[in-house]
């Protein structure tokens, strides 16, 4: 009596060890990553980039009767470099920027964290320029998963979790991976791999690899990798990405390396207001010194951080507090007095390695407190003769920047809590 049931134990182990048929687990996933995506909140994440811009050194001994001497490195030539030598590879700059980073229909759309709401400027208008990739917060996935055509190349083990893995290609007449180059955006083919776990069901990990892309877009290659993680979202748990990484190589010899951080993901309720008359009505001497509208032009302001700015940790994005040291004066009346707070934003975080190294730092005045209620502030920088000259803010940055540059062989700079900086106010 005992052995048909021995036989049906060891029958139902052997079926469980067997692994799951690679095309249903597929279509389970596929299912899983499509409904979550209907069921996923409108949410926002905030984004830490840093990239690195390397310069390829032509240092690689050409072919009889190939390219002529100085002539432009074909993308099979460039592709050909051991790119972790550092014999081929110069690194010319680095910066960082962060974001507030929400998903709008298929399309990424970012502000600065915090700010008051989500407009309608481009993210790369708002960060200034560069290479920079949108799609990894899900329209990526649904690409794939929606146009793709797949190959089950195994099982693979990952911090102990059992992951199917699977090849897939994107043909271009489905894919909405796009390049922005001067005037347009340039779809292009890609292809790569992604990594299921066979028991969740869910995305561990992605790649992506463009090197097909159209002359137009001005690039060779791009290889993305993202990793994927459960958080919680609203009253949910949602699989959104919590890191990725970028190699973009160009036609003109240049690549760029960059890592997005994701953290601090919420759910997304709507435009956020920012009132700059608070809602408690200030009492009789508070409403004296509090201006009632933002200030006239011409309006000299000097200011002395309260905090400090550390190219360590500081990113383009983050909000910069300081102090009014002297009153502001219009003639004989003060209309500001010293100490009000002044909050503004850095707009620009960067560190030249090419001759003079320096790190150049941009910051923008957004708003006066005084007594509690905030007034918008508008100003430019003020140069002084003999000053330390006139920096030009990033191109495309409005002209209330101030350009800080800081020429040092340390990879570090910090500007101290007290560092001053002089303005003048404009009309807004």
């Amino acid at each position: 009596m005992r052995r048909p049931v021995l036989l049906a134990a060891m029958t139902a182990v052997l079926l469980a060890q067997q692994p799951p048929d690679p095309a249903e687990l597929l279509a389970r996933a596929r299912d899983l990553v499509m409904a979550r995506a209907k069921r996923l909140p409108n949410y926002v994440c905030v984004q830490t980039v840093d990239r690195q811009h390397f310069k390829v050194l032509q240092r690689v001994k050409r072919l009889e009767g190939a390219a002529q001497p100085g002539a432009p490195l074909s993308c099979a030539e460039i592709a050909a470099f051991d790119k972790e030598k550092s014999s081929d590879m110069v690194l010319l700059s680095s910066d960082r920027l962060r974001l507030d980073l929400k998903v709008s229909g298929e399309t990424e759309i970012g502000t600065w964290p915090g700010a008051s709401q989500f407009g309608s400027r481009s993210v790369f208008d708002l960060i200034g320029g560069g290479t920079y990739e949108t799609g990894t917060m899900g329209t990526f996935l649904a690409d794939i998963f929606q146009n793709g055509a797949y190959r089950y190349t195994g099982e693979e083990t990952d911090d102990g979790i059992k992951l199917a893995a699977y090849e897939y290609r994107v043909p271009l007449q489905s894919s909405h991976y796009r390049f922005h180059n001067a005037s347009d955006w340039v779809p292009t083919a890609f292809f790569g791999g992604f990594w299921i776990d066979a028991d969740s069901l869910e995305v561990r990990r992605l790649t992506m690899d463009a090197n097909e892309m159209p002359p137009e877009a001005g690039g060779c290659e791009a290889i993305t990798t993202v990793e994927y993680r459960a958080v919680k979202v609203g009253a949910g748990e949602f699989v959104l990405p919590v890191r990725s990484s970028m190699r973009m190589v160009k036609t003109d010899g240049t690549e760029t390396r960059t890592t997005a951080v994701y953290s601090g993901c919420r759910e997304y309720h709507g435009e956020a207001s920012i009132r700059f008359d608070d809602t408690a009505a200030p009492s009789g001497a508070q409403a004296a010194a509090a201006p009632a509208s933002p200030l006239p032009a011409g309006i000299p302001l000097s200011l002395a951080l309260t905090s400090a700015i550390d190219t360590d940790t500081a990113a383009s994005g983050d909000v910069f507090t300081a102090r009014l040291r002297e009153p502001a004066r219009n003639l004989k009346e003060v209309l500001i007095p010293a100490g009000a707070t002044v909050e503004g934003r850095i707009v620009q975080m960067q560190h030249l390695l090419i001759w003079p190294p320096q790190f150049n730092i941009s910051l923008m005045l957004e708003k006066i407190e005084v007594n509690g209620v905030a007034t918008p502030l508008f100003a430019r920088p003020s140069w002084e003769a003999g000053s330390t000259g006139i920096s030009l803010g990033p191109l495309g940055q409005s002209p209330l920047v101030a350009a800080l540059v800081f020429t040092t062989k340390s990879s570090r700079h910090v500007l101290r809590a007290g560092y001053q900086t002089n303005w003048v106010t404009v009309a807004p």
